[in-house]
Order: structure tokens, then C-alpha cells, then sequence
């Protein structure tokens, strides 16, 4: 895994190295330390600048940011779970045609139904 130093970050984004100390201090982020230098992972640096973007262009407050991120995530499970069981009705539906088909109690009648539009 890539690590970024604060610092570095900080001064990409034209911000004080506070403002990440102070989300990692909430919760709302880990930074790890090496040699007395603190990083953020590269996995979380998208993280990191929605935080930024939430904090300092909609005045959004940390607890805010982390009911915003809590629920952002419930949403990306929901959707992950909703495709899960979207793949699993499908496979069941076409598990069950395949059962009418191959049935020995399948039958092939058609009905025509007279049009009554007239």
C-alpha cells in the first residue's frame, strides 16, 4: 500500500496539517506514523478530500462528515447487497423455467383465445 505524508497532502490542497490531525483525532480517518511523520494511506486520500470538500466548502461539521461517510457507506452496501440479490433472482428464475421445461408434467397447450375487439 502507497502512503502520502500529511504534509505533503496539505500542502497540495492548501491546507493546515491541522485539519487532517484533527479528522484522525474524531475517528473519521487513521494516519500511520514512521519515523515521527504521519500518512495517510492512498486508499484513503479520496476519502480525505470528500471530507475536505464536505468541511470547508459546505461548512458541514465533523460530526456531520462522519454521519455523511456512515451513510454514504450504508448506501454502497445496500447497493452491493441489491445487486447480490438481483443476480440471485435471476439465477433462481432461470433455475425455476428450467425446472417447468425438463418437468415430465411439462405440456405444450396453447390456447387461442378469440379477439373480442371488434
Amino acid at each position: 500500500m502507497k502512503y502520502i505524508a500529511i504534509e505533503e497532502f496539505s500542502r497540495y490542497h492548501g491546507i493546515e496539517v491541522t485539519v487532517i490531525r484533527e479528522f484522525a483525532d474524531f475517528g473519521l480517518m487513521q494516519l500511520m506514523v514512521e519515523d515521527n511523520r504521519e500518512f495517510v494511506s492512498d486508499a484513503d486520500v479520496k476519502r480525505l478530500e470528500r471530507m475536505l470538500r464536505l468541511s470547508l466548502d459546505l461548512g458541514v461539521n465533523k460530526e456531520g462528515l462522519e454521519i455523511i461517510l456512515n451513510m454514504r457507506n450504508e448506501l454502497k452496501r445496500l447497493r452491493r447487497e441489491r445487486e447480490n440479490l438481483r443476480y440471485r433472482l435471476s439465477r433462481l428464475e432461470a433455475e425455476n423455467q428450467l425446472h417447468l421445461v425438463n418437468s415430465p408434467f411439462a405440456t405444450s397447450i396453447i390456447i387461442d383465445y378469440p379477439d373480442n375487439t371488434d
